[in-house]
């Protein structure tokens, strides 16, 4: 079922247009009124609500629709009441007036006419602003995986891999699961065959609508028609070893960056064959992600770095804060994404992960006002598909399966 999430647009909207129709009539000479046999209350009227886009960053506030049944009315007044920063009104005593100076998110404005008597009336009108770079993510609890089959933790390592629309389910114990999203339901498919690579060092991705599971010497292909799996050549082992790396799809071809070795591995499934390319030019990386096809990997002290594949070259991009722990990676419609454990505070079960958001156009990081809303865990696996992300996995402090899963958009 859904998560009260941060895409309170969408919940927000009918209460912001139920508020924006309430009137507040009253008077502020009430006693001296009484004496004007026939005097009535002027009606207020903001105006209907109003949706805008940065860059667009104006609206105009209009009271013209605001009536008095004894044509007297003598004052206007807008003033903000509610919004995530302040506001330049041009003419807050006027009937029409315009207002700037928006960022994102739900502003309300109140309106107050008064007639020559006193007596006056309010009523609120609200402005929703959104910003097409900077947008908002919604995240939904999905049904969890097996639990008798994702079991025991960091003994071994379970993953999660997108193929075409589709999610699996790779366990520690060999089994293979299909997530299907109009049934909110797993199906289980064909068991990695004996003698796959131990779950521990693999590295799964997906190429051309195949799904590849790789390390520990070995490496098995997954065509989801016929639910097979067909053993490909032997991955390489020793100082050139792909276990442990951070696979980045650019194209037909995976490129391995290692995360003990620093050696970047490129897989080319046409010829099914292992290439060294120029090396990761830091430490540990931990996760990536790939934008309009360039990699960009993190490693473990927030330092990332962009990877041209057509040059073979890195370049040193905006940085994370280095307080952030057990990071996982993906993107989505042209952003990148990091879901990590601030100042492990996750760890200690003080708090949930964050989520931080990259703007490659800005080459800017922000960090996104809601947390992850799984469980707090080493190593959450993420899958990006089709304008969704699915998200799960991984194991908790007390060394057992989180198993929650999760998709966001």
């Amino acid at each position: 079922m859904p998560l009260p999430k941060k895409g309170w647009l969408l919940w927000l909207l009918p209460l912001m247009i139920f508020v924006s129709c309430q009137k507040e009539q009253s008077c502020e000479r009430c006693d001296e009124a009484r004496t004007q046999p026939g005097n009535r209350l002027p009606v207020a009227n903001a105006g209907p609500d109003q949706t805008i886009s940065i860059p667009t960053n104006e609206v105009i506030l209009d009271g013209a629709l605001s009536t008095d049944p004894n044509k007297n009315i003598t004052t206007y007044s807008w003033t903000k009441i509610a919004g995530p920063s302040d506001v330049m009104i041009a003419n807050a005593n006027a009937i029409q007036t315009a207002v700037t100076k928006f960022v994102q998110g739900v502003y309300k404005f109140e309106l107050k006419v008064t007639d020559s008597e006193g007596l006056f009336s309010k009523d609120t009108v609200a402005v929703f602003v959104n910003d097409p770079d900077d947008p908002i993510g919604d995240w939904t609890n999905l049904y969890g995986l097996p639990i008798d089959h994702f079991l025991y933790g960091s003994n071994h390592i379970n993953f999660l891999m997108g193929i075409q629309n589709n999610v699996f389910a790779v366990s520690k114990i060999g089994t293979f699961w299909k997530y299907n999203p109009a049934t909110n339901a797993w199906t289980k498919k064909a068991d990695l065959p004996t003698g796959a690579a131990s779950s521990n060092f693999s590295v799964v991705f997906s190429i051309n609508n195949i799904g590849y599971v790789v390390g520990n010497g070995t490496s098995r292909q997954y065509n989801a028609q016929t639910d097979r799996w067909v053993a490909k050549i032997n991955t390489p082992v020793g100082e050139n070893h792909v276990d442990y790396a951070v696979p980045l799809v650019i194209g037909n071809k995976a490129y391995l960056v290692g995360s003990t070795n620093n050696q970047v591995t490129l897989y080319d499934p046409a010829s099914d064959t292992y290439t060294l390319k120029s090396r990761f030019p830091d430490q540990g990386a931990e996760t990536g992600f790939v934008i309009n096809g360039e990699g960009f990997c993190i490693q473990k002290d927030g330092r990332v770095w962009k990877y041209d594949a057509v040059t073979d070259h890195w370049s040193q991009k905006a940085s994370l804060p280095p307080s952030i722990y057990n990071k996982s990676g993906f993107s989505l419609n042209g952003f990148g994404y990091v879901i990590g454990d601030l100042e492990r505070n996750a760890y200690s079960q003080n708090g949930r992960m964050k989520v931080w958001r990259y703007n490659v156009s800005k080459n800017q990081w922000k960090q996104l006002d809601e947390s992850y809303p799984g469980q707090a865990a080493y190593e959450v696996r993420t899958v990006s598909l089709d304008g969704i992300v699915y998200a799960g996995l991984g194991y908790t402090r007390e060394d057992k399966d989180a198993i929650d899963f999760w998709s966001f958009r």
